[in-house]
């Protein structure tokens, strides 16, 4: 069945049906629920800085860069699985499981910052499109006016020819 919200829920009852707090307050919870003594959420953290520097240490090697940003992107469509995969083995990492059915913890703690690294490679790969076309434009400009003057002088040398031929 499909939910048809009432019309005098607000938005906030619609996604947060189960609390009775702001957004501040559930990020607040959802910090403190977890165990952030764990070595592996110290390992996911660390991968997710490791992936930030490398894509701003890419950031003049575009191709390496679009590697990185793609494969970033590709992880992120991989956390369904992983949640799966996590979920009936969190034993074997964690002290509590984390992963529900939704996918809400490896969404923010996974997915999440993996988008973000994703924005900002894309951010600095466009930003080296604009470049290369700002230079190719820049160029083409140049090569029309040099082009544009040779074309003028070619005119008044046939000119002056044209004269010369009549004044003799």
């Amino acid at each position: 069945m499909d939910y048809e919200p009432d019309s005098t829920e607000t938005t906030e009852e619609i996604l947060f049906p189960t609390y009775d707090f702001g957004f501040i307050e559930s990020i607040q919870a959802f910090i403190d629920a977890i165990d952030w003594s764990q070595p592996w959420l110290w390992m996911l953290l660390s991968f997710h800085i490791t992936i930030l520097f490398t894509i701003i240490k890419l950031r003049n090697n575009t191709n390496s860069l679009a590697v990185v940003t793609f494969s970033s992107m590709i992880l992120t469509g991989f956390a369904k699985p992983i949640n799966t995969l996590a979920q009936n083995n969190w034993q074997k990492f964690s002290k509590e499981n984390y992963f529900d059915e939704r996918g809400v913890f490896i969404s923010i703690l996974f997915s999440f910052p993996l988008l973000c690294n994703t924005v900002i490679g894309i951010v600095l790969i466009l930003n080296e499109i604009l470049y290369l076309l700002k230079k190719a434009k820049t160029a083409q400009i140049k090569y029309q006016r040099g082009k544009t003057s040779t074309l003028e002088e070619k005119r008044k040398e046939r000119q002056e020819r044209k004269d010369e031929k009549k004044i003799n």
